[in-house]
């Protein structure tokens, strides 16, 4: 299939499941139950208040600790399995999993959140520090939102390409007036990379209190792929060698002072270790006369939080619900590398210490009012948003003889310690109209900020002749129109306008390294402007008993990319800089970049057919995206190819047991699809088959089961795909073949 034909199905297929869902919708028989519809789930990210996914002018999808259960959930990869045009790679890295990519917007672009509260940066520096976002673990989940597209107006600087907010367990998440009292345990195993997990949970209530904590353990080895090549060195195909454990631990105590007040602390913590042979590493490097003979990794990663929160529901003249939430946050990278190797025939030890760490503390205050102004019904959400960051780096290592004695050392910080200061506010007014049948909300936000760098003697003394770290402020305003209109009670239509912006990142305004060996620095810009983005989206829903669809087209477009590390535009055409005769690196503003497609999910009854098929049901999503960065007139190649997701379930009347067979399909990437810059190769398209299945033993024990790549399809994700030259050990880089998952849960 051509690409022009492939583009054109991908554009027909949602109008044929939408135009077959109403006529099924329209000719269902009266008073025939229908399931409950996916789009009168709750989501609060959409508004920053409680509303149905009906109610939202934005494709944002919600991932509930049921289905965390339900489809065998490990980690944030496993998350957004199921949802086409999200991401999350990193799976055949060293490093583990990166953050979240959405519509072809991914890193520190992407804002991601617990419990309102901003999860620390990604931040890489070289071949031997990669600082990412894996914080999380899913256990501890009562939801996941994902909003697509810019989400500024409401979230500010880094909602660039839009928000993924978890939200964590409570005690109401186990304990209601029939149940004071919960504890469980659940085991599980992942057949991917022999993985364990335990996960305890206590909750209780006594009077106006209440408490919850839970912990999770996981260890696991590296995960399986399709590669059969062992040995050492760069024709290795099989995963390296890897350890990884981790724990993570979240109580909460609930005060409810009155039906009016409720206090909430919170704690969280989570603590992950990794130790990798990295045997594909060994033999002779392509930069001189070095043979590395053994290297070895251990990255460790950890955060905590502490948090307070205040909830106010009652009738004040200015706020009908107030919310707020104090917290200080801290999380630390450190990343360890040691190895032996031979220079120039002279053998020698090395070791590379690499550390990120990012502290964060701040508050937010929310407040709420309902009110009518004559036919109109007014929900008024406003407040604003305060908090410090304080980033820093740190880049150090030694090299040894075989006396032990040392020969050569390095301590550096790749950019100054930096403490950014933010301020916001915010409103937002949610508009019924024409009896409740439009929903108009327009939201506003100015976001100021102001990053003050510090160079110590580190940083001086690491990075000589770079110039001093400039400090640097700006503000922004936002703003964002959504539309939802009522065409019938089971048809819907919106429409949304949004804006985003990111700040400088301070490892871009005022990242400093010398390599005068190498022969190239990169310098500092001060002058760099924040990125901005427009994101336009219309769409249709229908919903009624035989289920919901939902078919969504968007348009990003986005303004002043940073593009990191590229040639210092002042030293063009050579790039060296006359002073001293090095290669100068500079990041700068420069990329317009157009991103487009359309999205479709629908869930359907197939009871409505045959009373025969009741408890059977159909669930479907797609999305496809093109994009373009307009200045270099080459394609976005960090946007996912076309993906298609189809199951089929089902549910037994006494909900005891059930079943899912879900195939998904994702197309290829070929050389039309990768800009000239991109460093990956082709891919090709691929399909692959999971079977779920969970048992209800009784209202204690629960068992699920998942059956993954069933037919032992050897594929790779575009997120995943390796670089050029890469084709001859491809098979790194592809997916575990199949495998099994299960968990079990014992509640008392």
């Amino acid at each position: 299939m051509n690409i022009h034909s492939r583009r054109a199905g991908v554009i027909v297929l949602p109008f044929i499941s939408l135009t077959a869902f109403a006529q099924v919708s329209a000719s269902e028989p009266e008073g025939r139950a229908g399931a409950d519809s996916d789009l009168d789930t709750i989501t609060v990210i959409g508004t920053r208040t409680e509303r149905t996914l009906k109610e939202i002018g934005a494709s944002i999808s919600v991932i509930s600790s049921d289905d965390i259960e339900r489809e065998i959930i490990r980690d944030i990869a496993d998350l957004v399995r199921y949802e086409p045009g999200v991401s999350v790679g990193g799976g055949a890295s060293r490093f583990g999993l990166d953050g979240f990519t959405i519509r072809g917007i991914g890193g520190n672009r992407v804002l991601t959140m617990v419990d309102g509260i901003r999860v620390p940066d990604e931040f890489g520096f070289g071949p031997f520090l990669s600082a990412r976002r894996d914080f999380v673990d899913v256990d501890s989940l009562e939801r996941a939102e994902i909003a697509r597209g810019p989400s500024s107006p409401l979230y500010g600087s880094d909602a660039i390409g839009g928000v993924v907010a978890f939200t964590t367990r409570s005690p109401s998440s186990f304990l209601d007036d029939d149940r004071p009292y919960y504890a469980s345990f659940k085991a599980g195993y992942d057949g991917a990379d022999d993985g364990m997990t335990g996960t305890l949970t206590f909750a209780g209530a006594a009077d106006a209190l209440s408490g919850m904590v839970v912990y999770t353990h996981r260890d696991a080895s590296e995960t399986d792929n399709q590669g059969s090549v062992g040995g050492t060195g760069s024709s290795r195909t099989a995963p390296n060698p890897a350890d990884a454990g981790s724990d993570n631990v979240i109580a909460k105590i609930v005060y409810q002072a009155s039906e009016a007040h409720r206090f909430t602390l919170g704690v969280d913590y989570f603590d992950g270790e990794t130790e990798v042979e990295l045997l594909s590493d060994l033999g002779p490097s392509a930069f001189g006369p070095i043979t590395t003979e053994r290297r070895d990794a251990t990255d460790t990663r950890n955060r905590s939080r502490v948090s307070l929160h205040y909830d106010f529901d009652g009738d004040l003249a200015f706020a009908n619900r107030i919310r707020v939430t104090a917290y200080t946050q801290q999380a630390e990278n450190e990343q360890f590398t040691d190895e032996d190797r031979t220079v120039a025939g002279v053998p020698e030890a090395r070791n590379r210490l690499s550390l990120f760490d990012q502290d964060i503390e701040g508050a937010y205050l929310q407040l709420g009012k309902d009110f009518e102004i004559g036919g109109s019904k007014h929900v008024l959400t406003y407040g604003l948003e305060y908090y410090t960051t304080e980033s820093a780096a740190l880049r150090g290592g030694a090299s040894f003889d075989t006396g032990g004695n040392q020969t050569a050392g390095i301590l550096t910080r790749d950019f100054p310690i930096t403490e950014t200061e933010q301020l916001a506010f915010f409103v937002q007014d949610e508009i019924s109209l024409l009896d409740n049948r439009l929903l108009v909300t327009p939201s506003l936000r100015y976001d100021s900020y102001d990053a003050n760098a510090t160079a110590d003697s580190i940083y001086l003394e690491g990075n000589p002749g770079t110039p001093l770290p400039a400090d640097y402020d700006d503000s922004e305003v936002t703003g964002r129109l959504s539309l939802v209109y009522a065409f019938t009670e089971n048809v819907s239509g919106y429409a949304q306008y949004s804006e985003g912006f990111r700040a400088p990142p301070y490892d871009d305004v005022n990242v400093g390294f010398t390599n005068v060996a190498g022969g190239y620095k990169t310098i500092s810009n001060p002058n760099l402007t924040a990125e901005r983005s427009e994101g336009f989206e219309v769409g249709i829903r229908l919903q009624g008993g035989a289920g919901s669809a939902t078919l969504a087209a968007f348009q990003t477009d986005y303004d002043d990319f940073i593009q990191s590390f590229t040639t210092a535009p002042e030293f063009l055409p050579t790039g060296v800089d006359p002073a001293d005769g090095l290669f100068t690196f500079q990041s700068i503003n420069t990329d317009k970049v157009e991103i487009d497609g359309i999205e479709f999910s629908g869930h359907l009854n197939l009871a409505v057919f045959n009373d025969n098929l009741d408890g059977f049901s159909l669930r479907t999503a797609l999305a496809y995206a093109d994009g373009e960065d307009v200045i270099a007139n080459e394609p976005i190649t960090s946007i996912e190819p076309f993906t298609a997701v189809v199951g089929a379930s089902y549910d037994a009347a006494n909900e005891r047991w059930g079943t899912e067979l879900i195939v998904t399909h994702v197309d290829g990437k070929d050389q039309s699809d990768i800009g000239a810059a991109d460093p990956r190769i082709e891919t090709d398209s691929y399909s692959i088959v999971d079977l779920l299945a969970y048992a209800r033993f009784n209202d204690r024990i629960s068992l699920n089961v998942g059956l993954f790549n069933l037919t032992d399809e050897t594929y790779i994700r575009w997120a995943d795909a390796p670089p050029p030259g890469g084709e001859s050990v491809a098979d790194r880089y592809t997916q575990p073949g199949f495998n099994a998952g299960a968990t079990l849960r014992v509640e008392f």
